[in-house]
């Protein structure tokens, strides 16, 4: 049975025991919007949508109700899995730390701009982050 967004929402904020007060505050909206989205006479917009998905750390098919799994790597996760073995297996420590702070940096900034987070300074950390950590995997494959 699929759950509806207002539903799951309202099933997160009590399992953390917040009030509806601080979960807008939080997501920056009013607590009658999240009233209206929890008991479903408004429909969130995409944004929203995504912050949710990062406050709570879940998929946006859980919280939209598509799915029972809250795994916020969703599908994705298997790749993810097979890509930590493949890092284990590697033999040399520092290039093992270089591929990570490069998965890591790559995650993130897909964070950012899939949750319209486009802060040009936090991309452009991001960026740097990932050149280091190319300039790290060459340096110690040499």
């Amino acid at each position: 049975m699929e759950r509806s967004f207002g539903t799951v929402l309202s099933e997160l904020r009590r399992a953390k025991e917040l009030s509806q007060r601080k979960l807008a505050s939080d997501l920056h909206i009013s607590q009658a919007l999240l009233s209206h989205y929890e008991n479903g006479t408004r429909e969130p917009g995409l944004p929203f949508v995504c912050r949710a998905c990062d406050y709570f750390g879940v998929s946006a098919d859980f919280i939209l109700g598509r799915t029972e799994t809250c795994n916020s790597q969703g599908n994705s996760s298997a790749a993810l899995k097979e890509l930590e073995i493949c890092l284990m297996k590697a033999e040399d420590l520092s290039a093992r730390e270089a591929a990570r702070d490069y998965v890591d940096a790559a995650a993130r900034r897909m964070s950012a701009r899939l949750s319209g987070s486009m802060d040009e300074l936090y991309l452009a950390e991001q960026n740097a982050k990932m050149s280091g950590a190319e300039l790290h995997v060459i340096r110690a494959r040499k």
